[in-house]
């Protein structure tokens, strides 16, 4: 199986730009042969927070547009919903789209109110599932702020994931939060590990870009560092095997803490 993480400035509020970005990525990654691609956390809209609602409204078209292109492609990131219980807030979720349908999503649940997150958007439920099937491939998933929460992972590797997906808006002031996190949340679940960032300036921040990929045994085997870029691996399950049976480290938590 040969996975991609895409890369890309995203500027906030401009849907067409950013979608064309997005759409150069993902042609680019079917050119290479990938199964699947992971872009950004809300890479067609950005964090414009006292428009997102409006922005919301984009993102039916959106996927409807990104159906058309799966074909024989996972499609995986977050997008801005509208809530339509709420006024006044939106949801963060993670689609995977393949061959013309959503095959799974996933709602942000942990927001950071530092930033107001939880002021414009409406929480997930804490006990949604994390974790989807392709190919018979178990998938974790988690969003941006969720890195700082281990639990999330856990549950997911607890739950089979081999591969973990993480897509992000996460700035360059936390950059050494963001490479520490990721290589741990790779090595302590023994799973491989996919994080796609921003880079670049999106509104008022700079975003830290690093879409990385790591190994089981939390190598970087992939990073775009600071430009826009798609990087891409084939997944050896023989390195998630060897690494789980010479240190088993997962399987000792699952049989004390699950």
């Amino acid at each position: 199986m040969k996975v991609a993480v895409g890369q890309m400035n995203i500027v906030a509020g401009g849907v067409d730009e950013n979608y064309q970005k997005g759409l150069s990525l993902i042609k680019k990654a079917k050119e290479k042969g990938s199964n699947l691609i992971l872009l950004p956390e809300v890479w067609t809209t950005g964090f414009l927070f006292k428009r997102l609602k409006e922005l919301s409204k984009t993102t039916p078209s959106i996927i409807e547009k990104l159906k058309k292109e799966s074909n024989g492609l996972v499609i995986c990131g977050s997008y801005v919903v509208n809530n339509p219980n709420d006024s006044s807030k939106v949801f963060n979720k993670f689609y995977a789209i393949y061959n013309g349908e959503i095959i799974f999503e996933y709602t942000k649940t942990m927001l950071f109110g530092v930033t107001g997150e939880d002021k414009y958007f409406s929480r997930g439920d804490i006990n949604q599932k994390n974790i989807f099937s392709f190919n018979g491939i178990p998938f974790g998933v988690s969003i941006c702020y969720e890195l700082r929460f281990p639990e999330f992972f856990r549950r997911a590797s607890f739950n089979g994931a081999l591969i973990h997906l993480h897509p992000a808006i996460w700035p360059m002031s936390r950059l050494e939060h963001w490479l520490t996190l990721t290589r741990a949340r790779a090595i302590e679940n023994q799973v491989y590990f996919l994080c796609s960032n921003g880079v670049g300036m999106s509104g008022k921040w700079e975003l830290a870009g690093n879409s990385i990929i790591y190994d089981p045994w939390g190598e970087m085997l992939q990073n775009a560092n600071s430009k826009t870029d798609l990087k891409y691996i084939d997944i050896d399950f023989n390195v998630i095997e060897k690494a789980r049976n010479n240190l088993p480290s997962l399987n000792d938590s699952i049989e004390f803490f699950k």
